[in-house]
């Protein structure tokens, strides 16, 4: 998949934007938002939004080029990074409207449904369980995660029919 740069920081931008004043919303659950909405694109259009690359950290998937991203806005007078001292997270605040142009609107839809989400998660710790899923498991720390790693979250137990097909394979090979 192609990494295109400009819809990237149009959409660290607009998440900023929509959720950086939000009580809790730091750099970690903005990373958690871009990573599920850039997923779930993939997931219903084979297409994620931006092609960002995204890495297995200890706190869960983080974006490959976002602090040059959000340095490229800060110093472009578009968001303000700050903390204080009541919580040493790093936070961020838009300045301005970003330019939504790049984002079409199934994608403003998915990156909202997200926020909501994510926010909604109290604590960057029980986000962090959401996105500390099969995905993130499957990796090694500093490795990237495909965003089709997504729908290893979907894989269920067998029931029914499949897991009498199941147990009857596994007689045929004398394991049960």
């Amino acid at each position: 998949m192609q990494f295109d740069r400009d819809k990237f920081k149009a959409l660290v931008h607009y998440v900023i934007w929509r959720a950086g004043g939000r009580d809790g919303i730091g750099a970690t659950k903005l990373y958690k938002v871009l990573w599920f909405a850039e997923a779930r694109a993939f997931v219903l259009s084979n297409r994620p939004i931006s092609g960002e690359t995204y890495i297995r950290e200890e706190d869960g998937p983080s974006p490959r080029h976002a602090a040059e991203i959000t340095h490229e806005l800060e110093s472009e007078g578009a968001i303000r990074p700050w903390s204080d001292q009541q919580s040493p997270m790093r936070r961020f605040t838009a300045l301005r409207a970003p330019d939504a142009s790049m984002l079409i609107d199934d994608h403003r839809k998915i990156i909202e449904y997200w926020i909501a989400r994510v926010d909604a998660d109290r604590t960057a710790i029980s986000t962090g369980e959401a996105s500390h899923d099969a995905a993130w498991e499957i990796a090694t720390p500093g490795e990237e995660l495909p965003y089709i790693a997504l729908l290893a979250t979907r894989i269920r137990e067998p029931r029914g029919k499949e897991l009498e097909w199941a147990k009857s394979r596994t007689e045929d090979f004398g394991t049960v």
